[in-house]
């Protein structure tokens, strides 16, 4: 089948034998990554795997997905190949990843796409999440005895790869965010520790109460900001920063977005809104994050 008709293409669409590697001998992320691509380059899958592994010696955790602490989803677009290649590896005990102190899956599966693919490669990284999230798949590819059994998996033939892009293939799944009653102090320090410029505030159910970005911080801390001749590091502004709670200088009205809705339809109501970030909620609950530079990073990124 094409891989042009993504409307009708499976994750088992994707997937032979020569792309499963069992067992994967490998201590560390990698090492696994390293084997794998050994093993698509050895079948002609890959022409041109040194600048692959060139790709791999820079990979950040942004690059990677973890699914859960079993399996972890490394994603490249490479002109090393001329079609997405997807390929799964399985190891008989945890692997370490660098930088991730505690995650130490099992699984890898590894998605390469061509730069131009952009959207078949999100909607298949999407797939292959919510196929990962339906009990018992993780533990049947983990302890499966070979390539094949994997292969004959149906949860495999029946993740179809949708058709448009949504919001849920671009969010940002790992969500940074403050309580109403945290300190001021306390979101700043996440900000700036986290390279980001805004923080969702939840309820105790996960329920999106506001937001506060750098705009709310530097209006509700305005009267903090230190003129000319002002002892920056003053007691009165440090107990300021303490005593000042987010809900204090938080915006209340905020735009919620669903993670199924069509990408066009958010990036056009982000634009109209002239909003940076918005959350994602499913259920009433907080489950991600959609930034304006998520889509350019993800769609037109190199």
């Amino acid at each position: 089948m094409s891989q042009n008709d993504g409307s009708r293409m499976t994750l088992r669409d994707l997937l032979s034998s020569e792309h499963i590697v069992l067992p994967l001998e490998s201590q560390s992320l990698r090492e696994a990554l390293d084997q794998m691509l050994e093993r698509l380059e050895q079948r002609g899958l890959v022409r041109d795997a040194g600048s692959v592994r060139r790709l791999l010696a820079d990979t950040r955790m942004r690059d990677v997905v973890a699914l859960g602490p079993d399996v972890v989803l490394p994603h490249f677009r490479t002109d090393a190949v001329s079609e997405l290649t997807m390929a799964i590896g399985v190891a008989p005990g945890p692997i370490r990843v660098a930088d991730a102190p505690g995650l130490e899956p099992r699984v890898v599966i590894l998605i390469l796409a061509p730069r131009e693919a952009a959207t078949l490669y999100l909607q298949t990284v999407s797939t292959i999440t919510r196929m990962i999230e339906q009990e018992g798949v993780v533990e049947r590819i983990a302890t499966a005895g070979s390539a094949q059994a994997i292969l004959d998996m149906p949860e495999l033939a029946a993740a179809r790869i949708q058709p448009r892009l949504t919001v849920r293939d671009i969010m940002s799944h790992r969500v940074w965010s403050v309580s109403p009653d945290q300190s001021a102090r306390e979101a700043v320090d996440m900000m700036v520790r986290r390279r980001i410029n805004a923080l969702p505030v939840v309820g105790q159910k996960d329920e999106v109460l506001g937001i506060v970005t750098d705009r709310e911080l530097m209006s509700g801390l305005l009267p903090q900001i230190p003129r000319a001749g002002d002892d920056i590091d003053s007691p009165r502004r440090a107990a300021a920063l303490r005593d000042t709670r987010v809900r204090d200088i938080m915006s209340r009205s905020v735009l919620c977005i669903a993670e199924e809705m069509g990408l066009n339809e958010v990036a056009t109501l982000m634009i109209h809104k002239d909003v940076e970030q918005v959350p994602v909620v499913s259920e009433g609950r907080l489950v991600g994050v959609l930034t304006r530079s998520d889509i350019i990073r993800k769609l037109f990124g190199r």
